[in-house]
């Protein structure tokens, strides 16, 4: 009798502490589950601000050398090559900004020297800029399993 009831409280006190490790266990995951979406989205944010900033660079190295394009009476915009300017504008506004990511300009003012439209691409980031009304839209791109085009 007394070896049951000893056996009886070891197995309550052994049961006890599964159930209490199994709760805690079940804590933590709801934690974490509660706390990594949260914790993503303000790391894509970070990053989007990060590529917005890069933009804005570009931005302003492309206004500079469509000065200097302009004072010197040199070409600027050029469609046929990459990124719509000539390769040595492409070259100096990638120096000047330091920006990692590319760009290409979309659309140029009448004068052939001011930027009305570019795209700024930098990994998953991709950043419009419009120069009337000024403004910057940052997209995210997220790559899904099995997207066919």
């Amino acid at each position: 009798m007394i070896q049951k009831q000893h056996e009886s409280k070891f197995t309550q006190i052994k049961y006890r502490w599964i159930k209490s490790l199994l709760t805690i266990l079940i804590i933590i995951l709801l934690a974490i589950v509660t706390v990594i979406p949260g914790a993503l989205r303000l790391l894509h944010r970070a990053d989007a601000q990060v590529a917005l900033g890069h933009a804005k660079s570009v931005r302003l190295a492309l206004q500079v050398t469509g000065q200097e394009c302009y004072g010197r009476s040199g070409t600027f915009f050029d469609a046929s090559q990459e990124g719509g300017v000539a390769e040595s504008i492409r070259t100096e506004v990638l120096n000047l900004s330091k920006a990692p990511g590319d760009f290409w300009v979309l659309q140029m003012a009448e004068d052939g020297y001011t930027v009305e439209k570019f795209v700024y691409r930098e990994g998953d980031y991709t950043v419009w800029y419009t120069l009337e009304p000024k403004s910057y839209t940052v997209y995210y791109e997220d790559y899904m399993a099995g997207k066919e085009e």
